[in-house]
């Protein structure tokens, strides 16, 4: 664990959605790249109008090829209800082989992604009409 904060120079926040426009068993960018700076990764949370359980793969993608990480249950309505919450995929215990490696002075887990890397995701159903999945990804940028 880091015995000091490193302050970087911008927060950033970015979402994805995924309707019955997009397709099953692609993977879509949830974090573009950044060809220039690092990036300090806080949280992944994804919620689902979905009326059934989706199964979604993450991936770390370095310009030329992508490695999955893990893959995660969204379950139906996750986030759209009052009895079920949005997935927080970040500190999944799915994802904490990559994810939860790094904490800071105060412990806050953190991912620090490269320059010129992605995070990419994909689900296995298609969506109907009326049905989506969305995804954040926040955290902060190294100027």
């Amino acid at each position: 664990m880091a015995t000091s904060l490193t302050f970087t120079s911008a927060g950033f926040m970015q979402g994805s959605t995924f309707s019955s426009a997009t397709s099953a068993n692609t993977r879509y960018d949830i974090l573009s790249t950044d060809a220039t700076y690092t990036r300090r990764i806080y949280g992944l949370s994804v919620t689902s109008t979905d009326a059934g359980a989706q199964t979604v793969k993450f991936h770390l993608h370095d310009g030329s090829a992508s490695f999955q990480i893990f893959t995660l249950n969204i379950p139906l309505n996750s986030g759209n209800s009052t009895t079920v919450a949005s997935v927080d995929a970040f500190g999944s215990v799915f994802g904490a082989s990559v994810f939860q490696k790094q904490r800071d002075a105060n412990g806050v887990p953190y991912f620090n992604i490269p320059a010129g890397w992605k995070i990419q995701m994909e689900y296995n159903t298609a969506l109907l009409a009326a049905e989506g999945l969305y995804v954040l990804v926040f955290g902060e940028t190294y100027a």
